[in-house]
């Protein structure tokens, strides 16, 4: 039978920890083996499987996943799968909502998945993922459902008010962002609950005298209202830090790369048609205030761009070959990049060139330079660099990890996994991989975070206020805990042997954090996902053998102290 569900986090670091209860079972495990075969067997008692043309292989996989979902909360065979009892709101008027069906290639697998309302209102953060083999039948189940507190579910302002308070914090005047606010239950970082508008993906234009921690790098945000008092109770960062041909330049470290351009007319420019790919110049200018993607860059092409060039081509081909996805968005849609950015108050000391940052402002790739060996290097020489920064545009486009907290270290973390994963894509043995992020310019070690000044067990979590001058609440510092969990799990052995290929490794981190985690998920829920997510992809293999992969996940981050 299936264990109690327990608290996600039982370290209570951010309040994301004390308001969602999670469960997660897999058919290749004892315990939810049996729930499953209990549910199986329940049927016939279950209004929803009643009749014979309502089984699950009768039906497609969103309606069989609805049915599976709503059986296993009204049956004794799953007792620890509870609908949350929402105060002052009746039974019926708590349920969840369909966020689509998705079919991922990697596991060969089908995942719907479901987000808790309340009166209709979505609960943020809150996710229910079922996952489907081909006959519908369910092959594992993950939650983490909430139990809001609050007094009342109808806005005292409207959305139209929200945006102007947007606008105001985000420097738009008189004028209104992009957007329409939509009604959440959402739970802040102190752990109130609130009933709040949010405005996704608003493009701060804070300029001119505003404070320095109001104009600096990120430039995304989504802002949240509170639909009660009109007050703003939180801005989450988005940003983490035609006819094809091909031409021939060196890079930032003297390497001679080939790369795809487009011709028109006379003119050459960096733009791949194939990978959609497109690479831009500030010249040296400030990215706030309007003035990006900056120009297309042509002949003659700068070893800045590239690099940026070629190593988002790096990046688009791994995300294509090796995890099954079409580009950031899954769309094919367009990755663009821009080289020699200097955000201007935050100038250096070493020249006003020089801004050692890069990051993906959640719509496009930003890179600064840095002095290396006496002279300026872009960030964008660096693929485990460019390769992080990018992954942040998958995990905005997936999971949307909030950049706060223990979910922002998370969000950084899961970045810095692909940064290596991709980086190393080209050394088949682990063995000989670099664990380092950056090249020249190494910030972070996976192997070793405590040799750049980051816990690596989660006792030594480092809690810091919520704010830009503190990180984000140490979101750079506190992603060593995982990154220590994830190198463990990638370096496990058997004997002498790695457990885990290269591609194996991608394709379980890929599927937790785009199938398992949502917006306000924790290092917990991180492990609980890559379990999961371990479980289907070697679903076919002996149980033994399924066994010994799960042991070394959690093995792995049972070395961080992830429990």
């Amino acid at each position: 039978m299936a264990k109690k569900a327990k608290k996600a986090g039982a370290k209570k670091h951010t309040a994301a920890a004390r308001g969602f209860q999670a469960l997660a079972m897999h058919v290749t495990e004892q315990h939810g083996r049996h729930a499953f075969e209990e549910l199986k067997a329940d049927r016939p008692t279950s209004s929803t499987f009643a009749l014979a043309e309502s089984l699950p292989k009768n039906l497609d996989p969103e309606s069989a996943a609805k049915r599976i979902l709503a059986h296993a909360f009204a049956s004794r065979a799953m007792p620890s799968l509870t609908a949350p009892k929402v105060q002052k709101v009746d039974d019926d008027e708590c349920n969840f909502r369909s966020l689509g069906v998705e079919t991922v290639p990697l596991t060969g697998t089908t995942v719907v998945k479901f987000r808790q309302q309340i009166k209709g209102i979505p609960v943020f953060g809150s996710l229910v993922s079922v996952e489907l083999d081909d006959d519908n039948e369910m092959i594992s189940l993950n939650s983490s459902l909430a139990e809001p507190d609050l007094t009342s579910y109808v806005a005292k302002i409207s959305p139209h008010d929200a945006l102007k308070q947007i606008a105001a914090v985000a420097g738009y005047g008189r004028k209104l962002p992009r957007g329409v606010p939509a009604l959440n239950v959402f739970l802040d970082h102190k752990g109130k609950w609130h009933l709040a508008y949010i405005v996704e993906d608003v493009r701060s234009r804070m300029k001119g005298k505003a404070s320095p921690a109001k104009r600096q790098i990120p430039l995304v945000y989504d802002y949240v209202i509170d639909a009660l008092t009109g007050a703003l109770v939180a801005e989450l960062p988005r940003t983490p830090a035609l006819a094809p041909s091909t031409a021939s330049a060196r890079d930032e470290l003297g390497h001679m790369k080939t790369f795809n351009i487009e011709i028109s007319g006379r003119k050459r420019v960096m733009r791949d048609g194939v990978l959609n790919i497109e690479t831009y110049d500030l010249a040296y200018r400030d990215p706030i205030g309007g003035k990006l993607p900056g120009k297309l860059v042509t002949l003659p092409w700068s070893p800045a761009a590239v690099s940026a060039h070629t190593h988002a081509a790096v990046v688009a081909n791994f995300l294509r070959k090796v995890l099954k996805r079409n580009n950031i968005d899954n769309m094919g849609g367009c990755v663009v990049s821009t080289v020699n950015c200097v955000v201007k108050l935050l100038e250096h000391p070493r020249g006003s060139k020089v801004w050692l940052n890069a990051l993906w402002d959640g719509i496009q790739m930003l890179y600064g330079q840095g002095p290396v060996d006496g002279e300026l290097r872009s960030l964008a020489s660096s693929l485990s660099v460019v390769a992080h920064e990018l992954f942040h545009g998958v995990t905005g486009a997936t999971a949307r990890l909030i950049y706060l907290g223990e979910s922002g270290a998370l969000n950084e973390s899961y970045s810095d996994i692909f940064g290596t994963l991709i980086a190393n894509s080209a050394k088949p043995d682990i063995a000989k991989w670099d664990w380092h992020i950056g090249c020249g310019m190494a910030v972070r070690d996976m192997q070793d975070p405590m040799q750049n000044g980051q816990p690596r067990l989660m006792k030594d979590f480092v809690n810091l206020p919520l704010t830009q001058k503190h990180d984000m609440g140490g979101v750079h510092q506190n992603s060593g805990i995982h990154n220590y969990a994830a190198y463990k799990v990638m370096t496990a052995k058997k004997g002498r042997a790695f457990i885990f290929r290269p591609k194996d490794l991608a394709a379980m981190f890929y599927v937790a954090l785009t199938q398992q985690l949502s917006r306000q998920s924790t290092f917990a829920d991180s492990r609980r996902g890559v379990v999961l997510a371990t479980r289907s992809l070697f679903r076919e293999l002996p149980q033994k053998k399924i066994d010994i992969r799960v042991r070394a996940v959690e093995a792995g981050f049972d070395a961080a102290g992830i429990k």
